[in-house]
Order: structure tokens, then sequence, then C-alpha cells
């Protein structure tokens, strides 16, 4: 018996949507693309969460619905920078610090991105044949199916749960590690948290605002549930963490319980075990998390990456560490890789 690790990024989103050919506006690459179309979420159902009313540190940074990829990257990598470098010390005295205020509009931001997101992408299309068909759901479900795996351990860095939904639409049962803990094969651990993490206090929509001290988004893991509707809720603790935000200096309890539980996993990997990864951006702001796995990993497990255009470094790194190590270039490669 043997496990089957996945480390995911945002790639495997893109090569869903991709798949799906689903004909909407639907980026997750461009994260400020299509912020026009996201609703204040407190029940007037007004579009144009990024803008200047809602948003004003975020505009006047030059965060626009229409800008560039490579223009909405660089000013988010500025923004968590700022972010990171921060102890939580001194971002309770940054009231009135443009990086800091953006930040948390950027977290608040991303959730409702990621909520409008969802509910563009119907439990029909989650079961059709494009999904059957897919390298990633072919791979999970015949590991789960067959008894060459007792377990199957899914490290995601994504706040969607498109994953989720399929697993749900196609029966096949999975554990929120940390808060939906139920045994099964399946355990999916979230490390930069989801949109489907609930707090356990829930406030009124209409009372909706952003929320800009750090004390405002500490909170334990156990202080959470998962929810599949109703995420726009206006819950009291948002847990995010943003793109290339490195959650061991952010310091929030939840994200310090995720990350210790990731490690946890990831050191009982074996050399009989099997480790695929996808979509991660390896960038310098975020590089010592993943970092972090790699190093728990057993150097002789069998390592493959599934990425079409894979960054550099990482793939650098990966030849380096293991002698197992093989580079897919299409998620195609995996229905029949077990």
């Amino acid at each position: 018996m043997s496990t089957l690790l996945l480390v995911l990024g945002n790639g495997l989103t893109m090569d869903l949507i991709n798949k799906l050919q689903i004909d909407t506006k639907i980026s997750t690459s461009n994260l400020f693309l299509n912020g026009d179309l996201v609703q204040w979420p407190d029940g007037s159902n007004e579009k144009g969460f990024l803008s200047y009313k809602y948003c004003r540190n975020l505009w006047n940074l030059g965060a626009r619905p229409y800008m560039e990829h490579m223009d909405a990257n660089e000013l988010i990598e500025d923004i968590i920078s700022c972010a990171n470098m921060l102890p939580s010390d001194m971002k309770s005295n940054q009231e009135n610090n443009i990086y800091m205020n953006a930040y948390y509009e950027l977290v608040a931001y991303l959730k409702q991105l990621f909520v409008y997101y969802n509910n563009l992408v119907s439990d029909d299309l989650l079961q059709s044949n494009e999904i059957v068909n897919w390298g990633w759901y072919k791979l999970i479900k015949n590991a789960y199916s067959s008894s060459q795996y007792d377990k199957i351990i899914i490290v995601t860095y994504n706040y969607d749960v498109f994953l989720e939904r399929i697993l749900k639409v196609h029966n096949i049962p999975f554990d929120i590690s940390l808060i939906d803990e139920k045994d099964n094969k399946i355990s999916i651990l979230k490390p930069h948290g989801s949109i489907s993490f609930a707090h356990k206090n829930k406030n009124e929509k209409a009372s909706f605002e952003i929320r800009k001290s750090p004390v405002m988004y500490e909170a334990e893991i156990n202080d959470f549930t998962t929810v599949y509707s109703d995420m726009d809720n206006n819950y009291s603790i948002n847990a995010l963490i943003p793109p290339s935000g490195d959650s061991s200096r952010l310091t929030y309890k939840w994200a310090e319980e995720m990350r210790n539980k990731v490690k946890n996993k990831v050191q009982s990997i074996g050399d009989k075990d099997k480790v695929i990864i996808s979509g991660l951006s390896y960038w310098h702001v975020d590089r010592r998390e993943i970092d972090e796995v790699l190093a728990n990993v057993n150097s002789n497990a069998k390592i493959y990456m599934v990425n079409p255009n894979p960054p550099r470094a990482l793939n650098a790194v990966l030849s380096c560490v293991f002698d197992n190590y093989i580079l897919y270039t299409d998620s195609d490669n995996l229905g029949g890789l077990l």
C-alpha cells in the first residue's frame, strides 16, 4: 500500500477551465480582470467591487479591471511583498499605509471574485464528458478505486472549490483536513485558505465592510466549517492568504495550524509513494513556503510535475533534489500514470 500526494496551484484551475471550454469570463491568471463584474456583498447586488468607491487603496495604486496580466501581477507582488515584510506587531500600526490597506482590500476582493467565478460553473458542467475524460479526474478516480493506494493527500493552494465540487458530484468522498475530518481515503489541505471556509461568527449582509486590521483576521482552524453554498455571506473572518503570500510570515493561527499539518503529511511520504506537482508559480515571494514542502519529501520518492510552461527555477530544483523526477507538459498523460 502506498500514498499519492498531489501538490496543486493555480495551473490546475486554469487547466480545468480550458478543458471545459466555458464561454464565460473566468481568468485566474489576471486577477483584476472582471473586477467590475464582482458584486459588493451587502445584498444590494451592485457590481463593481474593484472600483474607487469600494477599493480606494487598490485603485490609487493602479488596480483596474482592464489592466494587462503582467501589470496586475506586478502590482499584486508589490502589495504582498509589503505585507510579507512587516511583522505582526508593525502591521497594527499601519492604519494609514496604502499598501497594507490595499492588502486587506485585496483579500476581501479575491474572496468575492472566486465566489463569482464559482457561480459561473454549474454542477452539470462538472458532470460532463469533458470532466470524465480530464486527466486529473481520471487520476484521482483511479487512485481512489485502486487498492494500490491507501491514502490520497491533496495539498492545494487554490481558493476555489472546483476540485471539491467535482468529487462531490461524482460521489467520491473526501475530508477537508483539520476542518471536516472523517478519515476518508482522500484528504484535502488548503494552507492558503478557501472561499468555502466559513467562520463561526456570521454578520448581517448589509453590514459588510472591508476590515483593515490584522487582529480582524486572526482565528483558530476549529473556528471554521466548510460550506458550498451562500459563500458570500458576511463572515467575521476571511480565511485567505493572497497569491504569493507566505502563510508562515503572516502568522495567522489558522494558517499556521494548516501549514504544520501539511508538513506532517509530507514527512510521511516514503520512497514507494508518488508525488505529483502542478500549477505552482514558484515566485520569489512564495518560494520559501514551497521549498518547505519539497524539503520534507523523501528524496527517493517518485516525483512528477505537470506543467506546459514549468517555472525554470522549480524545474531546476526538482531535477537537483529528486533522482526520480519526470516532467509532463499535458494533464492528458495523468490518466494512465498509476
